[in-house]
């Protein structure tokens, strides 16, 4: 699953059940990045799920902070530096990663040929250039400091797909049932387009919209999605008493959703610190995969 040395397609990659992409770009590219050891595992799983759904190939990068490569601050290398006590060095720390991806590797077939990258340095400027290309980028959503740096670049900088693995560990059929919560506006469009090969993938598409009384957002989606050739189920729910992260977590739970894709952050960094409450609620309490992009 691989692109050229890297990223050669793996036999479990090109199955006849594979479903062919909608994008325009084919075969889509999965990234998937390892900045934290305890998340590295979920990481591997959801982004092999992810390209094998849509024939894809995929490319896995260790992401880590090392203040010997980095064009930081004093005080930014120091933080780096302090790290060391608890968490080991980033040698150390890319060794235990590494350890992960190489037990996960042998465990089926097919993926001996997916390789092991290391991009280490300044997060921000590692992921930039390693999310370049890609269609579909796979980050945890907390961890160490180098995940949580991670996670932030991809979702306000890099302005690619993202898909973010629950705490817990879950069956990797995500794609069995994706809820989309809507609101039509771009962010929320752009998400759906850029999910677009995913979505043809689903067995089965529900589109919710919180509050919408008058029908306009079910109008608007259902417009959206036949444009887009996406079979989906249009649904309207009120939150009620609930904020609408609740409102969309609770009826994915009862609809037994098995993914959930959104818009991420509808303003610049200073206003979401104020005001990202939808998404931050999500990353911090959904308990299925997330599917944003900013």
């Amino acid at each position: 699953m691989a692109q050229g040395k890297s990223d050669r397609q793996s036999p479990r990659s090109r199955g006849a059940e594979a479903l062919p992409s909608t994008d325009r770009r084919y075969p889509p590219k999965v990234l998937v990045l390892l900045p934290d050891q305890f998340s590295a595992r979920a990481c591997l799983e959801l982004g092999e799920a992810a390209a094998n759904a849509v024939g894809g190939t995929m490319r896995t990068v260790h992401i880590g902070a090392d203040p010997m490569a980095m064009l930081a601050s004093a005080e930014e290398i120091d933080i780096q530096l302090l790290r060391e006590t608890h968490e080991g060095t980033a040698g150390e720390r890319l060794a235990r990663i590494r350890a992960v991806f190489d037990d996960w590797r042998q465990e089926a077939p097919g993926r001996e040929q997916i390789e092991w990258h290391d991009h280490s340095g300044e997060v921000d400027r590692c992921v930039a250039a390693e999310c370049a290309g890609a269609d579909l980028v796979v980050t945890p959503r907390t961890g160490n400091l180098d995940a949580r740096d991670v996670v932030h670049s991809v979702l306000f900088q890099s302005h690619r797909l993202a898909l973010l693995p629950p705490y817990r560990p879950r069956p990797a059929d995500f794609l069995r049932h994706v809820m989309i919560g809507w609101k039509p506006d771009e962010h929320a469009l752009r998400a759906v387009q850029a999910a677009r090969s995913w979505l043809a993938a689903a067995p089965r598409v529900t589109v919710v919209c919180v509050d919408d009384g008058s029908q306009a957002y079910r109008h608007a989606a259902a417009q959206r999605l036949a444009e887009m050739d996406i079979k989906a189920e249009i649904v309207g729910i009120d939150s009620g008493p609930e904020a609408v992260a609740d409102a969309l977590a609770g009826y994915a739970n009862a609809i037994g959703a098995s993914c959930l894709l959104t818009g991420a952050y509808r303003h610049g960094q200073l206003l979401e610190m104020l005001l990202g409450r939808v998404t931050h609620s999500l990353l911090a309490h959904a308990e299925i995969p997330l599917l944003m992009m900013h």
